[in-house]
């Protein structure tokens, strides 16, 4: 018995000498650094016996903060599921070995490969960007330059809104018998949208294509008419997609022909999904249609954004699947860069004719090119390095690289939704906002809860959850601070979701491709914008940031007669000493310039040209006619550089004299 027990004893202690000696003689970062976690025996103990004795809420919170007992985060098993998608994934370590490129032979293969593709690049950009399209007549008389416009650009003869036209809209002539041929870029269906409020008449326009009147013509003549008359002041690309002469995929050249003034401007439904066009039911002193291209034909004149697309989407595929994370990394998101900046959604409008401006859109993208570079690599080091590398071909080119598209390619996915900036007034006034940004919401909230189940998981919730909280906190005080409105540009939201994105699982490959996507989107297209901006930056160019209108003042008695008085604000900036008169604006259209705060509107309609219109436009309209009046205040030297907000329109029909108030606020 005695024996036995000694027996014992030695056993025991022969098994903690071994241990002991075990463990003495491995040093503790190699332990670590083989994965073995190292606890604290005494505290770890202390730590479950207090667990014991709590109930089962403290457990649960416990649970959830320090993650479960045995973290895992571990790759996507979907790829080695089925043999034939097994053999995908292990296709590039058979062909190139476990790393790509990791040779001489490698490294040649892949400049070679980059050759190629770049070169097929130059071929279909270098045409477009720097030689110029040209109508080439049958006459063989000299060759037209085609002017290239961008979706959102007026008539190279018109000047802009409000009075940018001058007095009787003179600096916006001719108004008829004059052709323009145009170049107009893919995406005008949407590309000609306001996101600023515009008056047309009596309607405030705003996240609506800007075109008046116009549509396609079915007056099959020999004059080549294609279309309707369009107001003068009507975006001619978008108007183009409109009437169908434009294609909204690979944009297109048109002849547009100036026809004069025009007594209406009804609304026709138009092409290519357009919806109807913007109505105006009075005169306007100038128009213009489409023609077709009789006894010519034009050159250079189709946008390859979706050719150069295509083509880096499929090679930058190829070179992702095979290349090992880093490189793969690096080769997509600078070829993505480039495909925003030279053609997908360029941050300026280039003239081919005068190639200066193509080398000023390389010039900008270089610009941008190195801090999102050092951008892209803070984004590797701490998010994408644990998901890429030594990542799942399979799953990059399934999960990764197809949503990296998605939010690369912004102007034609995102930009697609009626979500025009996450800011309450914007999101208040345009129609379906409200809705779209529930269904974003819902779908962020989702993939949210997946990948903090994920980081849980891994073990590193409580990690994140603090870094999360210092993030919540920091925007926090960004919205507080006066004067100044937080913007969270969508560049901005991708930088701020990814960290939480690091893991190694299906929902890491979704969720960093998009976010990646969208940032580089906005840097490339919008630069590093700020999250912080003013109220008169918010405006974009919109009306309420100047001085304030005079208020009409309309007698019954007096009906032809109109006056107006001016509050004068308490304290006004140096741009108001050089405004001493006023402005007034007939159906949009200067009319008036001077000093007087009473204008007899007889004396104003006495012009040819006005009165003309006034006659002809009271026949159309059955002996009466609406007209549309907006007064500011403004320089009687200058008067198109120094003004401020005009009036909301207030409406007289004429020649009865009947007066319909402005509403309140400018335009």
């Amino acid at each position: 018995m005695n024996n036995s027990k000694s027996d014992t004893d030695q056993k025991s202690f022969d098994a903690t000498y071994t241990e002991n000696e075990f463990s003495s003689s491995i040093p503790l970062s190699e332990l670590t650094s083989a994965g073995v976690t190292i606890v604290d025996g005494e505290d770890h103990r202390e730590e479950w016996e207090m667990l014991k004795e709590g109930n089962s809420i403290k457990r649960f919170f416990h649970r959830v903060w320090n993650g479960p007992i045995e973290p895992k985060d571990e790759p996507p098993s979907f790829p080695m599921r089925w043999p034939w998608l097994k053999a995908i994934e292990e296709f590039p370590s058979k062909s190139f070995g476990k790393e790509f490129p990791s040779n001489t032979r490698d490294y040649i293969f892949l400049t070679l490969f980059c050759s190629i593709w770049l070169t097929i690049l130059y071929s279909i950009l270098h045409p477009y960007l720097f030689i110029g399209p040209y109508f080439y007549q049958n006459t063989g008389e000299q060759k037209i330059p085609i002017v290239h416009l961008a979706c959102n650009s007026y008539m190279r003869n018109w000047r802009g809104k409000n009075n940018a036209c001058g007095l009787n809209g003179a600096n916006c002539s001719p108004f008829e018998d004059k052709e323009f041929f145009i170049r107009c870029p893919a995406l005008c269906d949407q590309g000609g949208t306001l996101y600023s409020t515009t008056v047309v008449g009596g309607d405030r326009i705003k996240y609506q294509g800007y075109r008046i009147g116009g549509g396609k013509s079915d007056n099959k003549d020999d004059s080549g008419t294609l279309s309707y008359p369009y107001r003068a002041d009507s975006f001619p690309c978008n108007a183009g997609v409109h009437a169908g002469v434009i294609s909204p995929f690979v944009g297109g050249c048109a002849k547009v022909k100036m026809s004069g003034s025009q007594l209406s401007f009804p609304s026709r439904n138009g092409q290519h999904g357009t919806g109807f066009s913007i109505s105006f039911d009075s005169f306007f002193p100038s128009s213009y249609t489409f023609a077709d291209f009789k006894h010519g034909v034009a050159t250079g004149c189709y946008d390859p954004r979706f050719l150069i697309a295509g083509i880096n989407i499929l090679f930058g595929g190829i070179s992702f699947y095979f290349s090992k994370g880093l490189v793969g990394y690096w080769i997509v998101t600078i070829i993505s860069h480039w495909t925003i900046i030279l053609s997908m959604d360029p941050p300026l409008l280039i003239d081919p004719h005068d190639n200066t401006t193509a080398y000023e859109l390389i010039s900008i993208g270089f610009q941008r090119l190195l801090p999102l570079c050092f951008v892209l690599y803070v984004v590797w080091k701490f998010a994408v390095k644990r998901t890429l590398e030594d990542g799942s071909p399979v799953a990059k080119i399934i999960l990764w690289y197809p949503t990296f598209w998605v939010g690369a390619l912004n102007n034609i996915t995102f930009d697609r939704l009626p979500i025009d900036r996450l800011y309450w007034k914007s999101i208040k006034e345009q129609a379906g906002a409200y809705t779209a940004l529930t269904g974003l919401g819902c779908l962020i909230l989702v993939s949210t809860i997946i990948q903090v189940y994920s980081l849980w998981k891994s073990g590193r919730f409580r990690k994140y959850f603090r870094i999360y909280i210092a993030m919540i906190g920091g925007v926090v005080f960004l919205a507080l601070i006066p004067g100044l409105s937080l913007r969270l540009h969508h560049y901005i939201i991708g930088l701020l979701l990814l960290p939480g994105c690091a893991t190694r699982g299906s929902s890491a490959y979704l969720f960093q491709g998009v976010l990646i996507g969208l940032v580089i989107s906005g840097i490339s297209r919008w630069d590093f914008a700020s999250i912080e901006e003013t109220d008169t930056q918010l405006l974009r160019n919109e009306a309420g940031a100047s001085l304030i209108p005079p208020t009409f003042i309309f007698e019954n008695s007096t009906s032809h007669m109109l006056s107006w008085n001016t509050t004068y604000e308490e304290y006004e900036s140096e741009f108001a000493v050089a405004i001493d008169g006023y402005s007034l604006l007939l159906n949009d259209i200067e009319v008036y310039v001077g000093t007087n705060t009473t204008v007899d509107l007889d004396t104003i309609f006495a012009g040819e040209e006005i009165s003309q219109m006034l006659q002809d436009s009271m026949d159309f309209h059955n002996g009466t006619t609406d007209l549309f009046l907006r007064i500011a205040r403004a320089s009687t030297k200058i008067p198109q550089e120094y003004h401020g907000d005009y009036s909301n329109p207030a409406k007289l029909k004429w020649p009865e004299g009947i007066w319909h108030d402005p509403k309140p606020g400018v335009s």
